[in-house]
């Protein structure tokens, strides 16, 4: 009895359905993918007002805080004119600090930052504003609420 020799059967994927699983898992991931929103500087705006409207703030209301193109910052309110160094920027709340027990809820921080400084030091100064927090004499929690920020081509 002769055995007939097998041939080589050559095996094959089929490959007709390739299209309709690739676009199966193109779906999937595209509907269970979640696409996250970049957090930045979380700051509430005020609401656009008319033209009529002007909010006028006496200048001894005002402090400003200019950043210059180095991250240093000058800090000018009534009876402060002093230059900072990246590392002093902690002064910053205490000025803030002390001005919110002379002015209460009428101070007004004015951040110029120079488009050139890093961003780092707009972002530390901004920090030490918001962390300005006193209690008036009547028990009031006062804060810096009212704070501008202005980018400046200015040095």
């Amino acid at each position: 009895m002769l055995l007939r020799e097998k041939k080589d059967q050559e095996s094959e994927i089929p490959t007709a359905s390739m299209g309709d699983v690739a676009f199966l898992i193109l779906i999937f991931f595209l509907t269970t993918t979640v696409f996250t929103k970049d957090k930045g500087l979380k700051m509430l705006l005020p609401e656009k007002t008319s033209t009529e409207e002007r909010v006028v703030v006496v200048k001894e209301n005002i402090v400003t805080i200019a950043i210059n193109p180095s991250g240093e910052a000058n800090v000018k309110a009534v009876g402060y004119n002093e230059f900072l160094s990246r590392g002093e920027f902690s002064k910053i709340t205490e000025i803030v600090e002390e001005k919110l027990l002379e002015r209460d809820t009428l101070l007004v921080v004015s951040l110029r930052t120079s488009k050139e400084a890093p961003y780092s030091s707009m972002v530390e100064a901004l920090d030490q504003i918001k962390l300005a927090r006193v209690t008036s004499e009547d028990g009031r929690e006062l804060r810096a609420n009212k704070i501008s920020l202005i980018p400046t081509s200015e040095e």
